[in-house]
Order: C-alpha cells, then sequence, then structure tokens
C-alpha cells in the first residue's frame, strides 16, 4: 500500500514545511520506504542555504511516526518524542547539492508501551548520507 504526502500530513505531527516525506512507497509489520524531494534551499532546517546530514533523522523520525500511526491503525499521529540517536553515520557535513529524490528506510527493531527502537538509512540515488539507529518515547496517556 502506498500513501501520498497528504495521507501523511494525517499521520504525522509536523504542518506545512516541516512535513519532510512526500510519499510510503511499501510498508510491512517490521519496516517502512518513504520518498521525499530533493532538499531545496529553503529546506525549514537548512541553514544560509544549507542542509546539514544530521536532519536525515529527522526524515527517519518522520518515517518511524507514520510507520507507527499504520501499525496501530490510527488516523492522526501518536504522542511521542524523538529520544535518542544512537550509532549515526554521517557519510557528509550536509546533504549533497544535486542529491535528488531521496529515499528513507526505517526498519523496526523493537516496540513497547513506552516507545520504539528503529534502524534508519536515508540515502539519495548515488549514495547513503545518514543511517543509525533512533529511538522514539511515546507521550502518556492520561486515563
Amino acid at each position: 500500500m502506498t500513501l501520498d504526502q497528504a495521507r501523511i500530513r494525517q499521520l504525522v505531527p509536523h504542518a506545512g514545511a516541516m512535513c519532510l516525506l512526500a510519499s510510503v512507497d511499501s510498508w510491512s509489520d517490521t519496516e517502512i520506504r518513504c520518498t521525499s524531494p530533493q532538499p531545496r534551499h529553503d529546506h525549514p532546517l537548512a541553514r544560509a542555504g544549507v542542509l546539514p546530514a544530521i536532519a536525515a533523522a529527522e526524515y527517519a523520525a518522520q518515517a518511524t511516526a507514520v510507520h507507527g500511526a499504520l501499525l496501530d491503525g490510527h488516523d492522526g499521529p501518536r504522542g511521542g518524542m524523538l529520544a535518542s540517536l544512537i550509532d549515526v553515520q554521517l557519510k557528509f557535513a550536509a546533504f549533497p547539492a544535486a542529491a535528488g529524490e531521496l529515499s528513507v528506510m526505517a526498519q523496526l527493531l523493537s516496540r513497547s508501551q513506552a516507545g520504539c527502537l528503529y534502524s534508519f538509512e536515508v540515502s539519495d540515488a548515488q549514495q547513503g548520507i545518514a543511517s543509525g539507529r533512533l529511538m522514539v518515547a511515546f507521550a502518556k496517556v492520561s486515563a
């Protein structure tokens, strides 16, 4: 099942230009694959027109938010926050100027009531840009 950006916007807690994903190309119980257009100089996370490679973690975090909502069968985002980045490998200091369309892959490693752990990789058509693991802590739901 593929999803377009309109549906993604319903599943992540980000609005406007901060919704970084354009589509979900595929997903399963353990993995999600998304695409995003080439980052532009006016990207919301860019500084002086340059997007730092660590911004790949935000692309991955949004992919995990979509994945979690799909797994839970929710029509909206679940409260949570990026709690930790682990073993992050940045291939560059910044996204390449001609990166082209981005591929964002996240694989679920573990999940509990408190949060989840994913591995991720963000790449363009030519090469990997960043990889690592991220932990999301879920917001407590009051009774």
